[in-house]
């Protein structure tokens, strides 16, 4: 199976995953994640159809061809989830996950995501989906924000 020519997956996203909360202060990991295809049109092609479009992204992983913080892997958020070191690993959840398009440094809870939002186009992550490959593993992350 080839990968998803480069040229197609131009754009890099600042991915947040929520880890935990302390003291009432959610903390998140921050990764990088370069040579995805993100589609910010996508909300149109929605809006033909008669469905709610307001800031609507797709964003396309695959996950064959990246380049992310660490060289973190990707795991489903169940597999994460029971990690108590998540350190080398990132995931895209639809509870409390966003990713920031471009590249950000910021990191939380030392930044808000009120200022993450006045300063970036950020998207909550509403779906992500894995298509079944032959190898059982994941090689394609099809993700919605909003």
């Amino acid at each position: 199976m080839k990968v998803i020519s480069r040229r197609a997956r131009p754009f890099n996203v600042t991915l947040y995953n929520y880890v935990s909360t302390s003291a009432g202060v959610m903390t998140f990991q921050r990764t990088s994640i370069q040579r995805v295809s993100l589609d910010l049109a996508y909300q149109m092609e929605l809006a033909k159809r008669g469905i709610s479009t307001t800031n609507t992204a797709s964003l396309i992983v695959d996950l064959r061809d990246i380049d992310t913080t660490s060289n973190r892997t990707f795991l489903t958020y169940e597999a994460w989830k029971a990690l108590t070191d998540k350190a080398d690993y990132f995931t895209f959840n639809t509870n409390y996950d966003f990713f920031v398009v471009g590249e950000a440094a910021e990191t939380m809870p030392t930044t808000t995501k009120a200022q993450m939002i006045a300063k970036y186009r950020c998207y909550s992550v509403t779906s992500v989906a894995i298509p079944a490959s032959n190898s059982g593993t994941p090689i394609i992350l099809q993700v919605t924000g909003k």
